[in-house]
């Protein structure tokens, strides 16, 4: 069974998922599949329902490493030998518009954005929940909403600054249900728009949503986080920093015990948005089958030379050389996903960190405060505290080395290649339509007039 159909598998398998434990007079719907996007929602427990469903479609693609794992493919960390054509059009610098990968990510997530639209547009005629449980589902239609929209937006749009108003195109906004073809044919947006539509959602989820921290669930902190990154992705380092120090500061989070524990074992202190899966809801196992090696064959992805020559230049204690990697023969492979099932990080305390030290760099901070981010990286992984690099270029060099060792594999190193405005994302610049997903097949069949990337 190839990757694709894996992952198709395991989508399907995802729909039975509870919607949010906290409520706890809203009825607990498991097992019942999900709630057409089009059905009228009448009561709390068609909420719930279709509740399940968009974290299903949440769990859908970023569960199951879409679009992480192709995204590495483009970054150059990895060599792809495997032989799924999509895949291969993503390796090969070649996408078109029938690219599995991100075309099934598209359809996922814009599934998901209507049922969530689905959800807003009824939340205020449903009489048996209450006005908390009402803002907290708004809270969390909205976060996801956001996220969906920028994971998109950075797989299809050009980077943030690209133009200098962004006015590239970015993905289509969809803010209210879509009924049978009707608000189908809505062209792209901005990259603009796409930005200000995303932080505008992200921040009705912190402002609605409470702060109690439940597996695979939304909360404040994610919301916090995640406006964190995209601020960050915008080269808007006041925000970035601002949100940063916020998780920061609140004293919610910290590393994990060692580099694996965060991969390995759920609920650790270092996650604070994941997807929490289960034997039932394993797509976890579609990024497992892209790495891992294993007595009945080689992976698709095993370590570019590149990536080695740089965990080498590592210190000889560095523990991501043991937790992250192994070498067979002449060949390396990641490790960080070599376990039965797993929680998968959506965004975890060590980005964070990194944010907070190269925003604060940026902002003129005190490079002692910058190091003090890295060194809790560093010591963690068993390195040597750096307290001796200065100037900012050369503390720049530093969070950019060891943000590329501890993020590895998780589909970061491609959206900092393009937001740091690289040369040479595997031989093309970081504004090459190369690097551009194209439109899918099924939404220009619906929508002719959506302008194609390149």
């Amino acid at each position: 069974m190839n990757t694709i159909s894996i992952i198709r598998l395991f989508s399907i398998a995802l729909a039975g998922l509870l919607f949010f434990n906290s409520c706890t007079d809203v009825l607990d719907v498991r097992n019942e599949g999900q709630l057409s996007t089009e059905a009228a929602l009448s009561d709390a427990r068609s909420v719930n329902v279709a509740m399940s469903g968009i974290y299903s479609s949440l769990q859908g693609s970023l569960g199951s490493g879409i679009p992480a794992s192709p995204s590495e493919a483009l970054a150059g960390d990895i060599v792809y030998a495997g032989s799924d054509y999509g895949y291969l059009e993503i390796w090969n610098q070649n996408m078109s518009l029938f690219t599995p990968s991100f075309s099934g990510f598209w359809d996922n997530s814009y599934r998901g954005i209507n049922a969530i639209n689905n959800v807003l547009a009824s939340l205020p005629d449903i009489k048996d929940l209450t006005d908390a449980q009402k803002s907290q589902i708004e809270g969390e239609c909205k976060f996801i909403r956001g996220v969906m929209t920028f994971e998109m937006l950075r797989i299809w749009g050009h980077q943030y600054g690209h133009r200098a108003d962004n006015s590239q195109p970015g993905v289509i906004i969809r803010t209210a249900p879509t009924r049978g073809t009707n608000g189908l044919a809505i062209g792209r947006s901005s990259v603009a728009d796409c930005y200000k539509q995303v932080i505008e959602d992200l921040k009705a989820g912190e402002s609605l949503m409470n702060d109690t921290k439940r597996d695979g669930y939304a909360n404040k902190s994610a919301a916090q986080a995640y406006l964190a990154r995209v601020y960050f992705q915008m080269n808007d380092h006041a925000n970035a920093y601002a949100y940063a120090d916020l998780i920061k500061k609140g004293g919610k989070f910290s590393l994990a015990t060692t580099p694996r524990d965060v991969f390995y074992k759920g609920g650790n202190t270092e996650s604070i948005f994941q997807m929490a899966l289960t034997t039932q809801t394993n797509s976890f196992g579609a990024i497992r089958g892209m790495y891992q090696k294993t007595a009945f064959g080689e992976p698709p992805f095993t370590i570019s030379k590149d990536f080695a020559d740089a965990i080498d230049a590592s210190p000889a204690s560095d523990l991501r050389k043991q937790h992250y990697i192994k070498q067979s023969g002449s060949t390396r492979y990641c490790t960080k996903f070599d376990t039965l099932i797993a929680n998968v990080n959506v965004i975890r305390y060590a980005e964070i960190l990194f944010i907070h030290a190269e925003a604060g760099l940026e902002l003129g901070k005190p490079e002692s405060e910058v190091l003090a981010d890295v060194n809790l990286i560093r010591k963690r992984a068993n390195v040597p505290e750096d307290n001796s690099t200065t100037g900012k270029a050369a503390l720049l060099d530093l969070i950019g080395k060891e943000r590329r060792l501890e993020m590895c594999f998780e589909g970061d190193r491609f959206h900092y290649l393009k937001r740091t405005k690289s040369s040479s994302i595997r031989g093309l610049a970081w504004n090459d339509n190369k690097l551009l997903a194209k439109i899918p097949s099924s939404e220009v069949s619906g929508n002719p007039g959506i302008e194609l990337n390149p």
